[in-house]
């Protein structure tokens, strides 16, 4: 138990010291809710394109383990403990709202992790350094406005890339029965 306190200790220093940076450079505002709330929405894009570019295995299979990552083993971990938000349980500046639901693991850290290991895991090294970046900066600045603490981001980069490594593990089934009918589905309506 006395890991567990020392650990929340940390999350909440660390929180209450980047949080305190907020308000005093507009700039750094501006620059801080950018990464936290739109940057995410270059993904979908960035998967669109490099899906038109020829890499549609690629890009299905990172797509199936950042979005199973996301939407189901994050969200069940988040059902199971439920931990607030920094910016609902600790004193904070509040930049951008966000509903009061759990905290860990973080979504956009096991997503964004999950993809650029699954893009490692394929060969794609160049394009996996700079999703992980993105992921990076996403999670800090995420920290930094009091969506979540620290250890959520951790656990969500931790998350994301054991979802990915698992489904590389069974990825010829995956792509018999799910990838493959995809892309020959795609290919009839002429998006592929």
């Amino acid at each position: 138990m006395e890991y567990f306190a020392k650990i929340k200790k940390m999350d909440q220093a660390i929180f209450s010291f980047s949080n305190s940076l907020l308000g005093k450079s507009a700039v750094f505002d501006s620059l801080i809710k950018f990464l936290a709330v739109y940057l995410i929405y270059s993904i979908p894009l960035f998967l669109i394109i490099y899906w038109f570019l020829g890499a549609k295995k690629t890009a299905l299979r990172a797509a199936l383990a950042g979005g199973l990552a996301w939407q189901g083993f994050a969200k069940l971990i988040g059902h199971l403990y439920f931990r607030p938000r920094p910016i609902v349980s600790l004193p904070a500046k509040e930049l951008i709202f966000h509903r009061p639901d759990y905290s860990f693991p973080s979504d956009h850290a096991t997503f964004l992790f999950a993809l650029a290991f699954s893009f490692y895991l394929a060969g794609e090294r160049k394009i996996s350094y700079w999703l992980f970046v993105i992921g990076i900066f996403i999670s800090v600045s995420r920290v930094v406005v009091g969506f979540h603490y620290p250890s959520d981001v951790l656990a969500g980069w931790v998350l994301g890339i054991f979802v990915a490594w698992l489904l590389w593990l069974a990825k010829d089934p995956i792509d018999k029965w799910a990838i493959e009918p995809i892309i020959r589905l795609a290919k009839k309506v002429r998006l592929a």
